[in-house]
């Protein structure tokens, strides 16, 4: 569970203040087909709740409107009501529930739901998000890094990673940010407070590793801007979170002993 100042449901709820410029923004940008895509989502993700709500006493959170969103804005275009459907349950059930629910999952399941998308839908068209999310996610990011929500070293740890290996591949930074799939996904997807590391240095390591996988990925695989992009990055660097964290304890330690005796 996430613990500290705040409650899993109040922090969701902050989560979700964050992320209204970019549900405003998302429907501007794709009106009728935004709003039955999201809400087809949305009542896939109520009823899987209400199923382990009911089956397992696991309680309800709010998070699920993230979720749904984010399969929106970064999710191919033009499917099927079924495969949506099929997605969406993939990355509730198997991403999230199977762990006890939101607050003790280790992948983001708007993570699960859109990598499984991707890889079983390959021949779907997956637009990119304009600078019109990426401007609207920056009041979010702004918000929840005061709030403590989002600890920015994973933030400034993604945009250095991105931009170390961007300069490395000789790539031109300044048309990165401007897409929406980037930025929304390193507030929203990476800086998950849930998935992403706990430990101090182990959030710099976690958000370079993130940043450098996207940036990998967006000039060599998928195309700068891509949804895939982050999406494949924050999944792998969630799976390697853990193992991070461990680490940075396993030399925190040996550095007291060696210091203590």
């Amino acid at each position: 569970m996430i613990r500290g100042l705040w409650e899993r449901e109040t922090i969701a709820l902050l989560i979700l203040a964050a992320a209204l410029p970019v549900g405003i923004a998302g429907a501007v940008e794709g009106g009728w087909a935004f709003a039955t895509t999201f809400t087809l989502a949305l009542a896939v993700l109520a009823f899987w709740q209400g199923v382990f709500l009911f089956a397992r006493a696991q309680l309800a959170t709010g998070i699920g409107v993230l979720t749904a969103l984010a399969v929106t804005l970064l999710g191919p275009q033009g499917l099927a009501p079924w495969q949506i459907i099929l997605g969406v349950s993939f990355g509730a059930v198997i991403g999230e529930q199977v762990f006890g629910g939101w607050g003790r999952n280790i992948i983001n399941t708007a993570v699960a739901s859109l990598a499984f998308l991707f890889f079983a839908f390959p021949e779907a068209v997956t637009p990119e998000p304009g600078w019109l999310i990426a401007v609207s996610s920056v009041p979010g990011a702004a918000l929840l890094v005061v709030l403590g929500v989002l600890a920015w070293p994973i933030p400034v740890g993604a945009i250095m990673g991105i931009a170390t290996v961007g300069l490395l591949m000789g790539a031109d930074l300044s048309v990165l940010f401007s897409h929406g799939a980037i930025v929304f996904g390193i507030v929203f997807l990476s800086g998950d407070p849930v998935t992403s590391s706990a430990t101090p240095a182990g959030r710099w390591a976690y958000g370079g590793l993130a940043g450098g996988l996207a940036g990998l990925l967006g000039w060599a695989a998928y195309g700068v801007g891509a949804p895939q992009t982050i999406v494949f990055a924050t999944l792998l660097a969630s799976l390697f979170a853990p193992l991070i964290d461990h680490t940075v304890i396993t030399i925190s330690a040996a550095a007291r002993k060696r210091r203590h005796g």
